[in-house]
């Protein structure tokens, strides 16, 4: 398998994990064959530890990166239909 992402596109995925989880703060330990991460509550104790292996980086990253997208277009398509409403206008061909 390739190395197509970038540590940014990594860590951006992991942190969308733990962001999820709640944790407080972390430690991340790269590893021969993937990430070693360890998530912390705000006492400073063990919440959460996950290993990734170079596959499941890969699937976790295609997978946030797909989120990604799919937001940004939502984002883009409510900005504009706002856009439009403050204007009183519509998008050509547009039905309701």
């Amino acid at each position: 398998m390739p190395a197509t992402f970038s540590y940014a596109s990594i860590l951006h995925a992991v942190g969308q994990v733990l962001d999820q989880i709640g944790v407080k703060s972390i430690a991340i330990h790269e590893e021969e064959d993937g990430l070693f991460v360890e998530g912390f509550n705000s006492d400073g104790q063990l919440q959460v530890q996950m290993r990734y292996d170079v596959a499941s980086l890969y699937e976790l990253v295609n997978r946030s990166e797909g989120q990604e997208e799919e937001h940004t277009t939502t984002q883009t398509t409510g900005l504009l239909h706002r856009f439009l409403t403050d204007h009183n206008r519509e998008l050509v061909g547009a039905t309701h």
